[in-house]
């Protein structure tokens, strides 16, 4: 593989995935935050308060018991548990943010 800053040998598929990896974050700032409230305002209204490109997604729930099993199971204080349903529904994942 020819790299900008020169040409590189990876003996394996794994060191070529993670240099790709690398290249793709070079110049970027990821930033997680556990709430809104630690947010500056202005990086709130960029990601969530500004109505030309927010998304507001209406749910309904069919199951009000099934909902708050599901709810108390994944915030409960329990690890196993939530181990448990997060390996059983692991392949039925659609969007995840790691």
């Amino acid at each position: 593989m020819t790299d900008p800053d020169g040409e590189k040998e990876y003996p394996t598929a794994s060191g070529v995935i993670q240099h790709v990896l690398d290249r793709g974050k070079k110049g970027l700032s990821i930033q997680r935050y556990k709430g809104l409230g630690e947010m500056n305002p202005d990086q709130l209204w960029e990601t969530t308060m500004n109505p030309e490109s927010r998304t507001l997604l209406q749910v309904q729930l069919e199951d009000t018991v099934e909902a708050e099993r599901v709810f108390s199971v994944l915030m409960g204080d329990e690890v196993e548990p939530r181990r448990a349903f997060i390996q059983k529904h692991a392949s039925e994942v659609k969007n995840l943010d790691i």
